[in-house]
């Protein structure tokens, strides 16, 4: 009797060893799979929280610029045209030259040359064109050129001027202008 009294604890104490070995195993292994998932979890937490940012800096820009809009909505056809038209979605070169030509021609000086230069490759939204000409003519018509220049629709900044003095062979003074002057357009040439 002793042998069959000692055997049933001995038995029991295996079998909850045996259960208790089985437990940590099970454990084990589930940490073993449940820890890379867990991981990736943790990575996705991480990125949607970037991407909450990133959506709370979008939506405040896209007010801002529906606020814009609604201001433009509420100004007039003519200040809008004229906002156009100071700075136009293209470099329009020909209709920069025809500009030029007209104020030279309104102001009795003589356009000789017009050269640009457009700044490519710059990261902002209105871009720079760097435009020389070279004018003749006398100094009333250079004062009124840069009046007729500074009253233009479109934004021309005057940017430096070099003056050479001389005489005709009839004896009339005659001056010679290099006017560098930068205007500005929008994103597309």
């Amino acid at each position: 009797m002793s042998s069959t009294t000692m055997s049933a604890p001995q038995h029991s104490s295996t079998f909850s060893l045996l259960t208790l070995l089985i437990f940590i195993v099970v454990l084990v292994g589930g940490l073993f799979f449940v820890k890379p998932l867990w991981d990736d979890v943790s990575n996705l937490s991480l990125g949607r929280d970037d991407k909450l940012q990133q959506q709370e800096q979008l939506t405040a820009q896209l007010q801002g610029l529906q606020q814009i809009q609604q201001n433009m909505n509420q100004s007039s056809e003519v200040s809008q045209q004229t906002a156009l038209d100071s700075i136009p979605q293209r470099f329009e070169q020909d209709k920069l030259i025809t500009d030029l030509t007209s104020i030279s021609k309104a102001n009795d000086v003589i356009l000789n040359s017009v050269n640009f230069s457009v700044s490519a490759l710059s990261t902002d939204r209105v871009k720079r064109a760097s435009v020389n000409a070279n004018l003749t003519g006398d100094l009333a018509g250079l004062v009124g050129f840069l009046k007729g220049v500074e009253s233009n629709p479109r934004k021309i900044q005057v940017k430096n001027i070099s003056v050479q003095t001389g005489t005709t062979d009839t004896g009339i003074a005659r001056v010679n202008f290099n006017i560098n002057m930068e205007t500005y357009y929008l994103d597309r040439i």
